[in-house]
C-alpha cells in the first residue's frame, strides 16, 4: 500500500473519519466496508479493515 508511514497514516485517519459517522449500533462492519467505503474510492478487505480498526492512531501532529 503506502511506503511512507506518514502516508500510510493519513489514508487510515481518512478510512475512519469516513467510518465514524456512519457506524451506528445495527449496522454491521462488514455492510460499510463492502457498501460505503467503495463510494470514497476505499477498497480494502475486511482483515485489513480490522487491522485499521485496530491500530492506534496518534493525532494530526
Amino acid at each position: 500500500m503506502a511506503y511512507n508511514s506518514k502516508n500510510y497514516l493519513k489514508r487510515v485517519r481518512f478510512i475512519l473519519n469516513v467510518y465514524q459517522p456512519v457506524k451506528t449500533p445495527d449496522i454491521p462492519d462488514t455492510k460499510i466496508v463492502s457498501k460505503v467505503f467503495p463510494k470514497h474510492n476505499i477498497n480494502i478487505s475486511y482483515s485489513q479493515w480490522m487491522n485499521i480498526k485496530g491500530m492506534s492512531v496518534p493525532k494530526n501532529p
